[in-house]
């Protein structure tokens, strides 16, 4: 209430500041005002005077001259008196700022009007003395027309004088009415601030009463509230018990399954000594997600800690749900479980897991498991569980025991560095292009391709992407190569106009951000024609309708389409009849030993006649000699590629010119 009071009070303050601001600034423009007048009246009606003088000293010196002519009498000299007041005139106008140029250029041409006067003040005067009547009527003649220009000068100065004049009193009028419209907003403003603040005064001291109506009232409440309080404080106890429980339940305990979640995990490794560690992982449950739904994978997980529950035999194991799909069980030391024991029964109900059909929706499914076991390890027994379990999978192995013999710490350390590796070249720029040259070897019309083959920049070395690629897929980066090799692709072919090809996976095809980025640069590029998308891993082509809407999408930019490692599966057969291919690229395994090998032959020759059938071309990688060049070449293979027509280098050592 205070508070609102002093504002109050520092309105009405204002509101009387204000009124005093406008009309000091009032009082001091009507005072310079009252000045400019004055030194304006002062000065301009001097300026007139003179002019009028000047206007009349002309005026009456041209007719004493004209009568000195006519009475033929020495005329009279006047000169030096218009010199006088023509330099007193431009004294004057130099005193104001008001006086534009055109004025002060008037009077300049008046200055050199006075020496064509003098002239022929002097010649009427000469003529005069000799009496020679042609020069004087010559004189006169000049003498009329000086003065009435001198006259006309004199008459548009004071014009432009009385024009000076008028802008100055508007001048004064203007600050006048700005000054009287200040006032009068000031005054207003001042007025209505007044009124707020009266009136904000009332309404405060009608607050007041009120706020001391509603003070009594509240004490009655509070006294009130004071017996409640004390009613709610007998159930608080058991309410804060209650929410505690529940905010436990939240933190550690996994929403689905009810088991302790990874919270628990890393809390209980703090306080006790575990000996054994298995991590379990559903293998591919994210495709059964997928394909029934995240709702039944929900119930999945479930029925999956239910029978962890039941069936693992091993006495006082600790059970933990810490991800998704990703299960733990752990052994203290003060348990005393042989290792080879532990390792037993954790494969043991793998085998059990593997065997069960679980029944819900009515539908039937069953699920397969992988572990990665560390037996001992301390506060890395986690870390050396995870790697287990990743050089389980990666071995397509239903187990894996951590051991410093296999070197997976070292293989986790190599793939952290590969990773950082990666990071540091996507920032740098430094994941490029090499590439491999693909030639024609039946037709010497056909324009020789060229491969674009990924490479790491590491300082001065170049890296092949057998040993970052995996690792770029694992940590799902691996999308920004394929947008790197994209762009350096382009920029290749843009510069030299030749053409080339781009590896693109299945893994690529499925992710949209990827085909977003790949669409978005094919778009804005006007080298389409020259470029070829190859096919890769077509053995995990499932999805038939993705793969084809994107070979369609591709066509429709005019690019060409190549089916890589062709002959590798009987997918791939498939493959040639069902997607729009226009080259296959046969598979190493028939090209490297080609030339001593009589089954490879038939394979490459049988290939190669069901291509020409489709009209499609075939291109032999793997060319590592002369003797498989020949052959190839032999069995009718289009075009050719391997070490022996070309390794992979920069473009430049195959086209070094733009």
């Amino acid at each position: 209430m205070s508070q609102v009071k002093s504002r109050v009070y520092l309105l009405l303050v204002f509101s009387f500041a204000l009124l005093l601001v406008s009309l000091t600034y009032s009082l001091n423009n009507i005072n310079t005002n009252t000045k400019i007048i004055e030194n304006f009246r002062v000065h301009y009606l001097e300026l007139s005077s003179e002019i009028t003088s000047l206007n009349y000293k002309i005026k009456s010196n041209q007719a004493n001259m004209l009568q000195a002519i006519f009475l033929k009498k020495t005329p009279p000299q006047n000169y030096d008196a218009f010199v006088a007041l023509v330099d007193k005139i431009t004294t004057l106008s130099q005193k104001d700022e008001k006086i534009d140029e055109k004025f002060s250029q008037k009077i300049m041409i008046m200055k050199k009007r006075l020496v064509s006067y003098e002239i022929v003040e002097k010649s009427i005067h000469e003529s005069v003395l000799t009496m020679n009547q042609e020069d004087i009527e010559d004189a006169v003649i000049g003498y009329s027309l000086v003065t009435d220009s001198f006259l006309s000068d004199v008459t548009e100065l004071k014009n432009q004088m009385n024009v000076i004049l008028q802008e100055r009193i508007d001048d004064l009028k203007s600050s006048n009415v700005l000054t009287l419209k200040t006032v009068s907003v000031s005054f207003f403003v001042a007025v209505i601030l007044i009124l707020l603040s009266v009136l904000r005064l009332n309404k405060l001291q009608i607050n007041l009463k009120y706020e001391l109506k509603r003070a009594v009232e509240a004490e009655t409440k509070e006294k009130s509230l004071q017996k409640q309080l004390l009613k709610y404080n007998e159930n608080l106890e058991s309410e804060i018990t209650k929410k505690t429980n529940e905010l436990y339940q939240k933190v550690y305990t996994h929403f689905l399954s009810g088991l302790p979640n990874r919270n628990k995990l890393l809390e209980d490794s703090a306080i006790y000594n575990f000996s054994q560690i298995a991590l379990l992982d559903i293998d591919k449950f994210q495709k059964f997600n997928d394909v029934y739904g995240e709702e039944l994978g929900n119930v999945g997980l479930q029925k999956t800690a239910e029978f962890l529950k039941e069936f693992l035999e091993i006495e006082d194991a600790h059970i933990y749900h810490i991800a998704g799909d990703e299960y733990a069980v752990l052994v203290k030391e003060s348990t005393h479980i042989d290792d080879n024991r532990f390792i037993s029964e954790i494969n043991s109900f793998l085998s059990l897991y593997r065997k069960k059909v679980f029944e819900f929706e009515n539908n039937k499914h069953s699920f397969m498991m992988s572990a990665g076991i560390a037996l001992g390890g301390g506060k890395k027994m986690l870390a050396y569980a995870d790697m287990a379990l990743k050089d389980a999978k990666n071995r397509n192995k239903v187990l894996s025991v951590y051991s410093e013999n296999k070197g997976l710490e070292e293989t986790h350390k190599q793939d952290i560095e590969c990773r950082n590796k990666l990071i540091h070249a996507f920032e740098n720029d430094d994941v490029i292009s090499y590439f491999q040259p693909i030639s024609p070897i039946q037709d010497d019309s056909l324009e020789t391709k060229y491969e674009s083959l990924v490479r790491l920049k590491d300082g001065d070395n170049v890296i092949a992407p057998y040993s970052f690629i995996k690792v770029a897929k694992q940590t799902k980066i691996y999308y920004k190569i394929t947008n790197a090799v994209f762009k350096n692709t382009l920029k290749v072919i843009a510069d030299y106009q030749v053409p080339c090809s781009i590896n693109v996976s299945i893994m690529d095809i499925e992710n949209e951000r990827t085909l977003k980025t790949i669409y978005a640069m094919l778009d804005n590029f006007n080298y389409n024609y020259l470029l070829t998308i190859e096919l890769l891993e077509t053995e995990e082509f499932s999805d038939y309708d993705i793969v084809y809407e994107f070979c369609r999408k591709i066509r429709s930019y005019g690019i060409k389409i190549a089916l890589d490692d062709f002959g590798a599966g009987y997918s791939n057969f498939s493959h040639i009849l069902n997607l729009p291919i226009d080259y296959i690229k046969i598979d190493a395994s028939l090209i490297s030993n080609i030339d001593r090998d009589r089954q490879s032959q038939i394979m490459v020759e049988t290939i190669v006649g069901l291509a020409q059938k489709l009209n499609v071309k075939t291109i032999a990688e793997f060319v590592s000699s002369e003797e498989i060049l020949a052959m190839v070449t032999k069995l009718k293979v289009d075009y050719a590629q391997g070490y022996f027509v070309g390794k992979p280098e920069d473009i430049v050592h195959y086209i070094p010119y733009k």
